[in-house]
């Protein structure tokens, strides 16, 4: 099991660069000595395995150890003064985003890093589902794995290995989700349209924003006001 974070790639003007998006990839393994010989090993061998259970501590302890210092370490510094998401399925090991000490961990030296959690029974605004695990796990299969240090090698080989444009189009799609919703007004009966991003990208034409119509906007948030919902912006 892996905790991937990503965001949308943008150009870095401070370190004259683009920063690719890849906060990180976490495997959630652990160190053990092997009691008994095997065929494949001797006794005394240190071995990986998988972390048996997931837990809200052991989720929280990578939040605040490995995912906001990997924020904080590779953020473009033009950006650093906005409110930043971390956006978390509704697995029950995460975390409430009024936890205190994710918010001293994300609001520590004048950061605003905060959670935010999934809408429910919504899994195509899950930017990893919906097309980055995809896209990493048709590289990992290219290569032949034997032991689960192998296997986290091969995942950690294919995180590093996807394009910045991939993920990119990735968050174009997600964008183009949110539309579709908005023009469903909440539903999730919709089809997306395609952009052939690809096409447009190799003419130099492809738009960095999904641009959502005033109407179905208002609408929206007519919708959410009438269910007593308030708008996070």
């Amino acid at each position: 099991m892996f905790l991937a974070a990503v965001a949308r790639p943008r150009f870095d003007p401070h370190r004259k660069t683009w920063f690719d998006g890849k906060i990180g990839l976490w495997s959630l393994t652990e160190k053990y000595v092997a009691k008994r010989a095997s065929r494949n090993r001797p006794a005394g061998t240190v071995c990986t395995r998988n972390v048996e259970t997931v837990d809200r501590h052991l989720y929280k302890k990578y939040i605040i150890e490995s995912v906001i210092p990997g924020i904080k370490a590779k953020w473009p510094r033009k950006d650093r003064g906005r409110v930043i998401f971390i956006q978390q399925d509704n697995a029950k090991p995460h975390l409430p985003p009024t936890d205190p000490d994710v918010i001293a961990a994300g609001t520590a030296d004048g950061w605003n890093i905060r959670m935010l959690c999934q809408p429910p029974n919504s899994p195509d605004l899950n930017v990893l589902d919906l097309g980055f695990f995809a896209s990493i796990q048709s590289i990992q299969y290219k290569q032949r794995v034997r032991g689960i240090d192998s296997l986290v090698n091969a995942v950690v080989d294919a995180f590093d290995k996807t394009k910045v444009e991939t993920l990119d189009n990735i968050f174009l799609t997600l964008e183009s989700v949110m539309t579709c919703i908005l023009q469903s007004n909440g539903g999730n009966d919709y089809k997306l349209p395609h952009m052939k991003k690809a096409a447009l990208r190799k003419k130099g034409e492809l738009p960095t924003r999904v641009a959502c119509d005033r109407a179905a906007f208002e609408t929206a948030c007519a919708v959410l006001e009438k269910a007593g919902r308030r708008m996070l912006f």
